[in-house]
């Protein structure tokens, strides 16, 4: 073999480890960065106080994400909502009326509330229709329930009932003081807490900076609970806004969250 031959397989010798070496660690980095979709942050987004308006969920599914619906017991479309919706891949909450903190007339209400007023009695049969009126549901959550939430042998009644259904519950958040999620993990539940109201002012504005906030905690923490209404202006914003979060977050459904 000449000197140039072997000149040229000498060049060759070095470069080929050096070329195969950039291939792979192209394809790795590829490999990663698809693997990075994997760890994005998790959202379980619910939307709250269904039950009236078949509309609403028609609206809450042209989100095309994956989400969790929490529906009020004995409304005129509360069974059909739960089951449509969970046909539709959503999971299903009963959203259980509890007596706000708030004085306000209950009457105008289309279903009677829990409230400390009520005998033990009266609250054990009032659970039991409620608990066992939606069959698809896998947990539970609060519908207003200030008052209540202030009542922890109250709270402590309806958390064994909760249980004894096997049922998740979520802490709405509705009283800044007083979480019944800490009861509940004392009472052996699978429980998760509410991060924040995406709504809680009817405004435009204040819905795209709530929903900045919450999603920003979620990147914090790894995985966060939200809740929102059916409203208008909340599902314009989020309709405008998930194609974009969908590249930060991945929603899903709270079975999801919990790894039912």
């Amino acid at each position: 073999m000449g000197k140039s031959s072997r000149l040229i397989l000498l060049i060759v010798l070095i470069f080929i480890p050096i070329i195969f070496y950039n291939s792979l660690n192209k394809k790795g980095e590829e490999i990663f960065e698809k693997g990075k979709q994997v760890f994005k942050p998790k959202v379980a987004l619910i939307f709250d106080d269904l039950g009236e308006s078949l509309k609403d969920l028609k609206e809450i599914y042209s989100l095309s994400i994956p989400l969790s619906i929490s529906v009020i017991p004995g409304l005129k479309f509360s069974r059909n909502i739960a089951h449509i919706g969970y046909r539709c891949g959503f999971s299903v909450l009963i959203h259980l009326p509890f007596e706000p903190e708030t004085k306000i007339s209950l009457d105008k209400y289309n279903y009677k509330f829990i409230s400390s007023s009520l005998s033990k009695r009266e609250v054990d049969s009032l659970l039991r229709y409620y608990l066992n009126f939606i069959r698809v549901a896998i947990g539970v959550n609060v519908h207003m329930g200030s008052e209540v939430t202030k009542n922890t042998s109250l709270m402590k009644q309806i958390l064994k009932a909760i249980k004894r259904k096997r049922l998740i519950f979520i802490d709405s958040n509705t009283n800044s003081t007083l979480h019944p999620y800490h009861l509940a993990k004392k009472e052996d539940l699978v429980c998760g807490y509410n991060e924040g109201f995406l709504d809680s002012e009817d405004d435009l504005e204040f819905i795209e900076n709530r929903l900045e906030e919450l999603i920003k905690r979620a990147e914090e923490k790894g995985k966060t609970i939200i809740i929102a209404h059916p409203r208008k202006n909340t599902l314009n914003v989020l309709k405008q806004k998930i194609p974009s979060l969908k590249k930060r977050v991945e929603f899903i459904t709270l079975k999801d969250y919990f790894g039912l």
